[in-house]
């Protein structure tokens, strides 16, 4: 009689059991790792900043040369340029991230723009004059800002020109594409509300000066977005360049000895009831027309696998708290701390 031989047996191990909470913690380690790198990288554009302000100060004074207002526009165009794209460079290298996801689409249909950048220019408007209302306040705390604001004396049509092009045009490009492009960008897969408040944090925080933050912070939350809905970064560009341009108009009028105070601030107002009445309207616009969702939910489907475990308290703790954006945010504070005291 035949016996029968059985196999060997095979013993099976279980696979160990992923649970929600396990891809929840990884994905939210993945993110703080991610916005260590944010944190450095807004850091990085500071330094970068200050660094190419100060070497470019003592090359010319070591060589005698004359800081003319042609010579500080080169220089300022140069600064803006450099010190987003210098540390921005290295940034996309580290986390693998494309300039053409910072950048978004290249084009916006003109009917959907033009609103969006009325309903902007309104915000800004209304934030500047919060802005204003704060700074005019301080001194009831015994405090003054002493942040550096620069105005030209002389204003040649050469040096306005030049006064446009680095006050205005390059750093609209420059630092949207930094904090709009870069920065959002990079946080845009683990939720769009997400992407747009951290970004509108390091904005802000960047300017170091109470005033600014008071007029940055709302305005980039608006400039994000705008860039959000429409999956670009031209509507903010635009509306960086829009702003810059009557901050700069305004300097014009005010500076200039044959105008009238009251007439200055008659073109002011103006200007402020003119965008504040289109923005409203542009709204309205948007809404009864549905161009556009303006539902920024945060629960939206994630590019991320593991980003819909993640709440929005999630996200924050990822985001602020970490080395690169504490360190980011202490060294903001301590330089808008010392904005108050003046420099002898």
């Amino acid at each position: 009689m035949q016996q029968y031989t059985y196999p060997p047996y095979r013993q099976y191990l279980s696979q160990p059991v992923v649970t929600k909470d396990a891809i929840r913690k990884n994905t939210q380690s993945k993110l703080r790792k991610r916005c260590t790198a944010i944190g450095f990288y807004a850091l990085t554009y500071m330094a970068t900043m200050i660094a190419l302000s100060t070497g470019i100060t003592l090359i010319l004074t070591q060589l005698n040369i004359n800081i003319t207002e042609t010579l500080k526009q080169f220089s300022d165009t140069f600064i803006s340029v450099g010190s987003a794209f210098i540390p921005g460079i290295l940034f996309m290298a580290a986390i693998g991230f494309k300039p053409r996801e910072a950048f978004g689409k290249t084009s916006v249909g003109f009917t959907t723009l033009l609103p969006l950048v009325l309903m902007g220019m309104a915000v800004a408007m209304m934030s500047n004059i919060a802005s204003s209302i704060f700074e005019s306040n301080l001194s009831l705390f015994g405090l003054q800002n002493h942040a550096g604001y620069t105005e030209s004396d002389a204003y040649s049509p050469l040096d306005i020109i030049l006064t446009l092009i680095s006050g205005a045009i390059v750093p609209a490009f420059a630092e949207e594409f930094a904090f709009r492009g870069l920065i959002m960008g990079s946080l845009k897969k683990y939720g769009r509300a997400f992407a747009v408040i951290g970004s509108s944090i390091l904005f802000s925080a960047l300017h170091a000066n109470t005033t600014q933050i008071v007029f940055t912070f709302p305005v980039a939350l608006v400039f994000g977005y705008i860039d959000m809905v429409t999956d670009s970064i031209i509507p903010s560009i635009i509306l960086h360049f829009m702003n810059n341009f009557y901050a700069f108009l305004l300097t014009i009028f005010s500076t200039n000895n044959n105008l009238d105070s009251n007439f200055v601030f008659t073109v002011q107002l103006v200007i402020i009831l003119l965008f504040v009445i289109s923005g409203l309207l542009s709204f309205i616009y948007l809404v009864k027309s549905k161009k556009l969702s303006f539902d920024l939910s945060d629960k939206e489907n994630h590019s991320e696998p593991g980003a819909n475990l993640l709440t929005m308290k999630n996200k924050m703790c990822a985001f602020l708290v970490n080395p690169g954006v504490m360190i980011a945010l202490s060294a903001f504070l301590l330089i808008t701390i010392l904005n108050f005291f003046p420099v002898s």
